[in-house]
């Protein structure tokens, strides 16, 4: 009878697998689940990849967010927690929006850049769903790129932050054996640099290393590649490392040998911190931005935690100054790019109208990712427990919240994405918009594909709290529900996207939007943190421990580091009623 009873167990679940899978093959004949076209090899790739701890900083079936020790509670809280826990350190700091549903696009600028870009869908004729759309988007984003080259020959820029900045610099990438980690380490190789990788384990680390030529090049490249780029990445070296410990990190950063093979009077000239979870870890020390702080070495890192990243900030932000040393949090796609992509738009509203201030202005960010984007038990696991918090908006100032994948609205990500349905999720940007920007009204949603993955993250966020914040038991849900993840991936792609809108209830003739789409979340993620890495070694970054939105200052600036971030990008549109172009957001 036992026996019986496990092969009906088995019998069910294999039942319902199947039903899963044909509903899956119907989805993606009728939707093309947003990215259409044959399989890619990277996203093939990201499908059968083992996948690592790393927090990537930036977002896929859920905000990639990282994982505590702990159950969440409040000793150990997440940065909306701190509006209700007072033992908070930033409980003061931290303390839904009723924004307009978007009807109608925003106008169009009507410059030759937005113009062109515009006509750039129309040439393709590639929809969502369409066949071919694969060949389109790359069509789409060489024209990008040329368009870019041309309107940067014939325009001279004040901003000197190219990728050349990188070329040279020994990089230490903490994590980097990791999915974001390692995205991080091919873009840096790529444009030359000397690239260590700092972990917890040597083999996790040889067994990335093919997986990085996977991701570096596509089919068509393999053949043509750079050897020497391929030696790059075979020769990164390993260095073990805790990154809660500040002293074995300042004798690797002082090391005679580093010192000698970068001739600089330091070990290395950066170093990028991507191994998470930084989720809960507001008490944890973090070794590896004070022995940065100590050595005089830059510090970039992905975190995805407001109140952590608050933390590490409130802590070591003097230091810093005082030692002159740059140091950027929460950098990567989303938050990121999204950051500076609100802080461009804004900016432009100000001040082109004086009689606005930012605390009348509404910002709405909206992310998609589809399928999962490529990630592992670890951050399915992540993605559980983001859903046990409530989602934090700000209206008129004050922080609210409201309940998580529970209310949708449709967005449109572009012809090649098209529009899809997002709701509330926690992230990291409503806070630090509204408390770095100043902005009044601050939203972030967030969707993905198929449909019924939304529809799925809705109802287990009507769980109770305690099951889903019960990191143990979420690990379990995580390992159960990884073949089904897999198989959904297969089709649904990993197609990332970010849209942010700009509005004013006092002066309803704003309308500004910026869209970004890539094909892939991985590489995607490695070329918005190479960014940021460009920016800090150009000298852009004042000392002290910054936000996105802090760190990058100048206008010019920041659509620099926003063009090297969308370098692999096949969707770029800028929207605006403002006068803003789509080289003053995208250079």
């Amino acid at each position: 009878m036992k026996r019986f009873s496990s092969v009906l167990s088995c019998s069910f679940v294999w039942m319902i697998f199947k039903l899963l899978l044909v509903l899956i093959l119907h989805h993606h004949e009728q939707e093309g689940l947003g990215r259409g076209g044959p399989m890619t090899t990277a996203n093939a790739f990201s499908i059968s990849s083992s996948s690592s701890s790393s927090s990537i900083g930036q977002s896929h079936l859920h905000h990639p967010r990282g994982r505590s020790n702990n159950k969440l509670n409040s000793n150990n809280c997440c940065w909306f927690h701190i509006c209700h826990h007072s033992n908070c350190h930033f409980h003061s700091s931290c303390s839904s929006s009723s924004s307009r549903r978007r009807t109608s696009r925003t106008t169009t600028t009507s410059t030759s850049s937005t113009t062109s870009s515009s006509s750039l869908y129309s040439q393709s004729g590639q929809g969502q769903g369409a066949g071919g759309v694969g060949v389109g988007r790359e069509e789409h984003k060489q024209e990008i790129n040329d368009q870019r080259n041309s309107s940067t020959s014939s325009t001279s820029t004040s901003s000197t932050i190219t990728h050349s900045c990188l070329a040279g610099k020994r990089i230490l990438v903490i994590g980097g054996s990791g999915r974001v980690g390692g995205s991080v380490v091919c873009q840096l190789v790529k444009h030359g640099a000397k690239v260590t990788v700092g972990g917890t384990k040597l083999e996790s680390f040889q067994k990335s290393k093919s997986r990085w030529i996977q991701l570096l090049y596509s089919n068509d490249d393999q053949a043509t590649a750079s050897a020497e780029w391929k030696y790059d990445l075979e020769s990164v070296s390993f260095e073990l490392v805790d990154r809660e410990d500040d002293v074995l990190m300042n004798k690797i950063l002082k090391s005679d040998d580093a010192i000698q093979k970068n001739g600089a009077g330091r070990g290395y000239d950066l170093v990028v911190h991507t191994a998470g979870p930084f989720q809960g870890k507001v008490k944890c020390p973090n070794g590896i931005l004070k022995a940065c702080i100590e050595s005089g070495v830059g510090y970039i890192d992905v975190c995805d935690d407001y109140c952590t990243a608050c933390a590490a900030r409130a802590k070591y932000a003097s230091m810093a100054k005082e030692r002159g040393v740059p140091c950027i949090v929460s950098t990567g796609c989303w938050p990121g790019v999204s950051s500076l992509m609100a802080k461009q738009l804004t900016r432009n509203v100000l001040e082109e109208k004086p009689h606005l201030q930012a605390k009348d202005l509404t910002v709405d960010f909206s992310f998609f990712t589809a399928g999962s984007g490529g990630a592992g038990a670890t951050l399915l696991v992540a993605t559980f427990l983001i859903l046990a918090e409530k989602s934090l908006v700000i209206v008129n100032g004050r922080r609210k919240s409201v309940p998580a994948m529970k209310e949708y609205s449709k967005v449109d990500f572009g012809d090649f994405v098209g529009e899809k349905d997002v709701s509330h999720l926690n992230l990291l940007e409503a806070a630090s918009c509204h408390d770095i920007l100043g902005i009044g009204n601050v939203k972030t949603l967030f969707g993905t594909a198929p449909s019924f993955w939304n529809t799925l993250l809705g109802v287990m966020a009507q769980f109770p709290s305690s099951w889903l914040s019960n990191e143990s038991l979420m690990e379990k849900l995580a390992i159960f529900s990884l073949p089904i993840v897999r198989v959904v991936d297969y089709f649904a792609g990993a197609t990332n996207a970010m849209r942010v809108d700009v509005s004013c209830q006092k002066d309803p003739t704003v309308k500004e939007m910026a869209l970004y789409a890539h094909e892939n979340l991985e590489p995607c993620v490695g070329e918005c943190v190479s960014a940021f890495c460009a920016a800090l070694l150009n000298g852009s970054v004042k000392p002290g421990v910054s936000f996105p939105e802090e760190a990058i200052d100048t206008k010019e600036d920041v659509a620099a580091v926003l063009a090297l971030a969308s370098v692999g990008a096949h969707t770029l549109e800028v929207k605006s009623t403002c006068g803003l172009t789509q080289q003053d957001v995208w250079g």
